[in-house]
């Protein structure tokens, strides 16, 4: 079978490994199977799609449809339903491709009050729900479904929400299963994942959506076969869409390493110092007058209006700094943001119009003196930050790039529409969008010979522009954010400074093949750390991942992942928070590699802090590889040469 086929009841579509039957009565999806090497009914119960109506808080099922037309033209399945006492007709088009089933929903209406709604796609549960599991691109992920008694994935929220917008979910005595992601370049104001363990099925919500008689709402959805878990799923959404996983920068690769959030007056000292301890890139902060205004005219001297009594700033103090960090052999990267942080000391003209309102209509603070203002380009702060990012590029043409903070500011926003967002039946604003105009222009201007590194990214859709990212103050912040880092580099942001906390830092490190922070204050108490830590970290700089079924089995209290190293030979991170026993002999730990890649290995050197490489004795079977580690062993990569 191929494409799309007529049945007694309907039509079948077949993309890659998923069949699809649709009824005709109805449209409705009535059965998902698996096709692998024994075909799996995924689920026989009924699913498809629904509209929420927040105008007349009714909700339209296929029990609702009052007709229902089809058209099959080359491989789309085009079906439009109109529904009883519904101003609106819904129109869905299945595109079945070699891997895939692309599912698209568009709501038109012709005649109708303006409102706000919901497009909801169903997908059943197979049962029981025991045996299902699931992978979302954040925190302590893979789990169970067991886990949750109910759960509202939400992409584009920074800390508790999932970075890409996508659902792995697999039956485990079947090992096989779907993925279901989000198309990464559809802007949608709020996508969702909605359902616990006693829910009959999985609801992806497309809410807040615009409803007009000129504006149609939509929805897109990719339904894909699993097969071996979450990460091969992951390893399609890579090669699918690579550019969101790829750095535009020809020279990011060179910033691998240590980093710091530092000052813009750099003494000489300091900077000498920070190279010692592995510095490759810094964040020249604190050198703007307010925030929201990154670039001062007319002033010959201003204060820093982030650091308290500082004294006056000039453009030469910057442009020193600068060429103190090239000295070193480190980059600079001036400070930005391009949406959000507003200084209540902007002039009023600038003020006027931009400031974000929430769902009660109050402006909404962020920083203490600071409110959130919207950068659209149609809007006064908007305008003023292309002036301010091509003003400060053509101000210091030697920085490497620039540091893009809070690019985590994904709000609703009721006092400005942007045509695609609705909220209780009003225009709206997903904040999200406004950082896109600006992030093609800050690549238009500086890629490829220069980066573009930001903070914390809110979702996938805007690391399109970004090279590299920083994970900022919390350690789980690299669990949840490591999915960026598929092929671009993470750095993790490390406030603490005493000793423990300087060699967890460097553990966790090496658990995601993060960069590190370099802080001058370290350099006494804890410069024999960056000494044992940092040739091995070395070894997964300008790593990748590896998207094999289970690649790495570690012992118990370890942690680590398997890359794919620059030399092209795999490497095992590993690092351990398990306590010691005194007086007890410990044994040696054993490490398993799982990948088509382990028949090839000649030599495997581990890598310890402190401790010369020691090449170590394995074993292969198979796809498997297999070696022991030390008993005492705290952190290391093991090299697969």
């Amino acid at each position: 079978m191929k494409g799309i086929e007529k049945i007694s009841d309907g039509w079948r579509l077949k993309g890659g490994k998923v069949l699809l039957d649709i009824e005709k009565t109805t449209g409705d999806m009535k059965c998902i199977t698996i096709s692998g090497d024994k075909k799996f009914v995924w689920t026989p119960d009924k699913g498809g799609v629904s509209i929420c109506d927040d105008l007349t808080g009714k909700r339209y099922t296929g029990k609702d449809v009052k007709t229902v037309r089809f058209e099959i033209k080359e491989d789309t399945l085009t079906i439009k339903r109109i529904f009883r006492d519904a101003p609106f007709t819904l129109t869905e088009e299945y595109i079945v491709r070699d891997s895939e089933i692309e599912w698209n929903a568009s709501l038109k209406m012709e005649n109708g009050l303006f409102r706000s709604c919901s497009i909801v796609y169903s997908i059943p549960w197979p049962q029981p729900a025991y045996g299902n599991a699931l992978w979302a691109a954040k925190d302590n992920m893979p789990s169970d479904l067991y886990r949750f008694g109910g759960f509202a994935f939400e992409y584009g929220e920074i800390t508790s929400g999932i970075l890409i917008p996508a659902l792995c979910v697999w039956r485990k005595e079947a090992k096989a299963g779907l993925l279901l992601s989000m198309p990464f370049g559809f802007r949608t104001p709020r996508f969702r994942f909605v359902s616990g363990y006693r829910e009959p099925s999985l609801d992806v919500r497309y809410d807040w959506l615009a409803l007009s008689e000129k504006k149609t709402a939509q929805a897109s959805l990719i339904l894909r076969a699993a097969f071996g878990g979450w990460r091969p799923s992951l390893g399609y959404l890579y090669e699918r869409f690579k550019e969101y996983f790829t750095p535009r920068s020809s020279t990011i690769h060179n910033l691998w390493g240590g980093h710091i959030s530092g000052g813009y007056n750099l003494a000489r000292k300091d900077a000498e110092i920070m190279a010692e301890l592995g510095l490759k890139w810094h964040e020249i902060h604190g050198h703007f007058p307010l925030y929201g205004n990154y670039h001062p005219e007319g002033l010959k001297k201003w204060r820093s209006g982030h650091i308290k009594n500082s004294p006056y700033i000039t453009v030469d103090i910057i442009k020193r700094t600068i060429k103190r960090l090239h000295s070193v052999g480190a980059a600079a990267l001036p400070y930005i943001q391009v949406s959000g942080d507003g200084d209540d000391r902007l002039p009023k003209e600038i003020l006027k119009d931009s400031q974000i309102k929430d769902i009660y209509g109050k402006i909404v603070s962020a920083w203490p003196g600071t409110h959130l203002l919207n950068s659209d380009l149609s809007l006064p702060f908007g305008k003023d930050m292309v002036r301010q990012i091509k003003g400060m590029i053509e101000r210091y043409p030697d920085m490497d790039g620039v540091f893009l903070d809070q690019a985590c500011y994904n709000f609703l926003d009721t006092a400005h529409n942007d045509g695609i967002t609705a909220f209780n039946n009003r225009p709206a604003y997903m904040t999200g969008f406004n950082y896109f105009p600006h992030l093609e222009l800050l690549s238009k201007l500086l890629h490829p010979e220069k980066v573009i590194i930001a903070n914390g990214p809110f979702g996938i859709g805007i690391m399109k522009y970004i090279d590299g990212f920083m994970a900022e103050g919390h350690g789980w912040l690299c669990d949840h954010l490591q999915y960026y880092a598929l092929e671009k580099p993470m750095f993790f942001l490390e406030y603490r400074t005493n000793d423990r906390a300087v060699e967890e830092m460097f553990q966790n490190c090496l658990i995601y093949g993060a960069g590190f922070t370099s802080y001058p204050k370290v350099y006494k108490t804890s410069r024999d750390l960056y000494d044992m830590y940092i040739p091995v970290l070395q070894r997964l700089y300008r790593r990748r991942w590896v998207f094999e079924e289970e690649p790495i089995i570690l012992p118990p209290g370890f942690n680590g992942n398997l890359f794919v190293s620059e030399k092209n030979t795999l490497v095992a991170s590993i690092a351990g928070k398990m306590g010691r026993y005194a007086g007890r002999k410990l044994l040696p730990e054993t490490i398993y590699i799982n990948s088509k890649d382990a028949r090839k290995t000649r030599k495997v050197i581990f890598h310890r802090p402190g401790e010369k490489p020691e090449s170590v004795k394995f074993s292969v079977k198979d796809n498997t590889l297999q070696f022991d580690i030390p008993g005492d062993t705290i952190a290391g990569v093991a090299e697969l040469l």
